[in-house]
């Protein structure tokens, strides 16, 4: 008797009340899978946009939020009196107890282009979307302001660590020069000179750090696509505002940076909202900062990014509803749901040994799209190595190494998904501050 194939011996897909879930997972791993090929090839392949530059024009005032600051301050401000020389430095002092306060008052009795603004408790230590709304709100009540044309004033905000280059300030000045531009995005990037520690704290610090850069710097390829629809995200450190679009938000009762834990990302909402003509460009030029060195504070960080995306759910039907290019709306909504489809994704990893036991009917594809979602990612995460270590002028064996320890960085930042999920769920809105380290 001829034996059967191992096709034929296994037992047919079984309908069960299981099905439509999985069915339901199938189909969103599909479409996510799907948009993340395209918009991957696109953004590695697309060449970086020529960015306009001026060198005057539009007035530039960095507000920098600082809560216990002090070894990071002085240099910041340092760097950023360095290379813009003729911009206001406002630092919001968030009821710091390290002196980060006193340090700037030191600096700005010594100079007349630096100030300070203090929040006190029972305000204080909130957020930095809160401190950010409170500053602007104080600054565009003073006299100064109130005799600029703030159409041509740009709020810049820059963490307590931040750092520009001079090709920074040209950037920003040429992108405000196109009145439908009311915000912008420097490429933040993830200083790699800052780790002074040995042995394998060391090794891991320095695979944290890199991984965090390379990150970014796929991050900024990602922006080219959104540059070219006109809306680019706001990614925090290194984020632009015209002056007036602000003075706008605060006149309607709207706040510029939204009270969500990612109120960069909402801000950005808020923009492409306000008006279906209203641009958010992106620049080449990088905004550095610290890394995190550790594990621990590298998951906080992200379980406040998830959450925070989490909370920009609601944004969704007014998106869809607006005027904003088609390719902005897929992009945003991509990112909005992001949480929520990797949970979903999650709970269907979970339950795959169920699925397999009772051989649950799910969607069917053939067996080359199999190969495809094992291979494909492998592909791309090789050539951004690639070309990160060709921008960075790193030894090719660099490539290798990321490739390697990728794992090691993905496993360390999935943990924030459930962590995010649980305080989403009970409510929980405390605010995690990045710590930081001497340089």
């Amino acid at each position: 008797m001829p034996s059967r194939s191992r096709r034929q011996d296994r037992p047919p897909q079984r309908h069960s009340r299981l099905s439509p879930l999985f069915q339901v997972i199938d189909a969103i791993g599909i479409a996510s899978f799907a948009y993340y090929a395209v918009q991957q090839a696109a953004s590695a392949l697309l060449p970086r946009p020529k960015i306009p530059v001026a060198q005057e024009g539009v007035g530039i005032t960095f507000l920098i939020p600082a809560l216990n600051e002090a070894q990071v301050i002085r240099p910041t401000i340092d760097n950023l009196r360095a290379t813009v020389p003729d911009a206001r430095i406002v630092v919001i002092d968030d009821a710091s107890d390290d002196g980060t306060d006193r340090l700037v008052r030191e600096m700005a009795a010594r100079d007349a282009q630096v100030r300070l603004l203090r929040r006190e408790f029972p305000n204080a230590r909130q957020n930095k979307g809160k401190a950010m709304n409170w500053a602007v709100s104080q600054l565009l009540a003073t006299p100064e302001f109130r005799a600029l044309d703030l159409n041509n004033e740009v709020f810049i905000g820059i963490d307590a660590d931040g750092r520009v280059g001079d090709d920074f300030a040209p950037q920003v000045r040429g992108a405000f020069r196109d009145p439908q531009v009311m915000a912008a995005q420097g490429w933040m990037r993830y200083r790699q000179d800052a780790v002074h520690l040995s042995g394998w704290l060391g090794a891991l610090a320095n695979l944290l750090l890199i991984h965090q850069d390379l990150e970014n710097f796929i991050v900024g390829h990602d922006q080219r696509l959104r540059h070219r629809a006109g809306v680019a995200s706001l990614t925090g450190n290194g984020q632009c505002m015209r002056a007036s679009y602000v003075a706008r938000q605060l006149g309607r009762g709207q706040l510029p940076w939204p009270d969500v834990l990612l109120e960069d990302f909402a801000s950005a909402l808020e923009v492409a909202l306000e008006d279906p003509g209203n641009r958010i460009a992106t620049l080449s030029a990088q905004v550095g900062q610290q890394g995190m060195l550790e594990p621990s504070p590298l998951v906080k960080q992200r379980v406040r990014w998830t959450q925070g995306t989490m909370e920009t759910l609601p944004y969704l039907p007014k998106l869809w509803r607006s005027g904003t290019h088609p390719a902005i709306k897929v992009d945003f909504t991509f990112m909005i749901i992001a949480p929520w489809m990797m949970t979903l994704m999650t709970v269907g990893g979970l339950l795959s040994p169920l699925r397999s036991a009772r051989n649950v009917k799910g969607v069917s594809m053939p067996g080359w799209w199999g190969r495809t979602v094992t291979t494909l990612p492998l592909v791309y995460q090789l050539v951004w190595s690639a070309l990160y270590a060709r921008e960075r002028r790193l030894p090719w064996r660099t490539v290798p190494y990321l490739m390697l320890t990728f794992p090691i960085y993905r496993a360390i930042t999935l943990m924030s998904l459930p962590l995010a999920l649980k305080r989403h769920a009970t409510g929980e809105k405390s605010w995690y501050k990045s710590v930081r380290h001497d340089e």
